[in-house]
């Protein structure tokens, strides 16, 4: 390891798992809106969809996290490029900064959409609170977004999965039409829309889930931390998806349709539920605005060209939250595709240059 890297304390199994599902486990996955339009609107094939990236989930992020490991780099670049070309790296790097900078985009929007739908608040306020924690939070570095992730987002899981469990067992007739739910046009089959699914949240998770592996006590606390975030991603989109079934017609009609049951329950579980969903804007937007930030140069003006980002990101996030889940996420899946295809490649050359040779550092 480096001596930056030995300057933290190593992080251990739970750890990595817990930046993995904290990458990921923004508003769109929060509140479910991600799982009924990738997986709920198409029935109960949307079932075999979410088995398909479940199982995607947890093989990419090991993957990701070997060859993390055993390059001992922290560059999107270098992991995701099977040609070891220095210019083909940096290339993908900023490719990948590029894709990374538009969910700055997405979650200030979730934020809007979170207050407007809570509060009555003008879509503004909330995007506008998102992107002055997220760069108050980046501009810390790695060492405080992993304390931030550590502390909350085993918390967020928990919740989620109890709100879930307790809207499954509510008495809660269906009022309306229970299929025949628009798809998006770039995901219109289930296969289909569970691999872009995947593809689209991997672009996000590689630079958090990557550097968390360098960082781990050994290779088997980054490679298991990262296939047990992956099930935990799994498991709770399943709950999700069986939780929105209760009432379809409510669930398609809402932006945010975990925090309308949660206003069903009681005031009390639309407060909770809804600082968790906050909470979970903030770790997505703020996990992912890092990886934009490791492809800008370090210097005196790197803090400017971040803050400026994030508020051009807010006025474009004013477009509204719906319409970039079912337009500007399935877009990316495409290039997720690429990218994960590049990433198998990778894995399958690194794991052959690195067979049958001993890893010292994970004695």
């Amino acid at each position: 390891m480096t001596e930056k890297n030995n300057q933290l304390k190593p992080l251990t199994f739970f750890n990595v798992a817990a930046l993995y599902v904290g990458t990921l486990m923004g508003a769109g996955f929060a509140s479910g809106r991600e799982g009924w339009q990738f997986f709920g609107v198409f029935g109960t094939k949307g079932y075999m969809g979410l088995m398909i990236s479940g199982s995607l989930f947890m093989i990419i992020g090991m993957m990701v996290s070997y060859i993390a490991r055993k390059k001992n780099t922290q560059d999107m670049g270098r992991i995701i490029d099977f040609t070891d070309s220095p210019k083909v790296s940096a290339a993908i790097g900023y490719l990948m900064a590029g894709i990374l900078y538009t969910i700055i985009i997405s979650m200030s929007a979730a934020g809007g959409s979170f207050l407007n739908q809570q509060f009555g608040l003008p879509q503004a306020v909330g995007g506008l609170l998102i992107v002055i924690l997220v760069i108050i939070t980046v501009l810390g570095d790695f060492e405080r977004i992993s304390k931030i992730f550590r502390l909350i987002t085993p918390a967020l899981f928990a919740i989620d999965v109890l709100l879930c469990i307790i809207v499954m067992n509510m008495d809660i007739q269906q009022s309306g039409a229970t299929e025949g739910f628009p798809v998006s046009g770039m995901a219109s089959t289930w296969h289909f829309a569970a691999i872009l699914f995947v593809c689209y949240n991997m672009l996000g998770m590689i630079p958090i889930v990557g550097e968390a592996s360098v960082k781990a006590k050994s290779q088997g606390h980054g490679i298991f931390g990262a296939a047990a975030g992956g099930f935990m991603l799994f498991l709770l989109t399943l709950l999700l998806i069986t939780a929105l079934r209760k009432d379809m017609a409510f669930t398609n009609a809402m932006d945010l349709p975990m925090l309308a049951y949660a206003a069903k329950i009681s005031p009390v579980a639309n407060i909770v539920f809804g600082t968790v969903l906050f909470a979970a804007i903030y770790s997505a937007a703020t996990s992912t605005y890092y990886g934009f930030s490791t492809k800008i140069k370090d210097g005196p003006k790197k803090k400017y060209i971040l803050i400026a980002g994030a508020f051009i990101g807010f006025l474009c996030g004013l477009t509204g939250f719906n319409t970039i889940v079912a337009y500007l996420y399935p877009a990316e899946g495409y290039i997720g595709i690429v990218i994960l295809l590049s990433i198998i490649i990778n894995f399958i050359k690194t794991w052959r240059e690195n067979r049958g040779k001993t890893d010292n550092d994970d004695e």
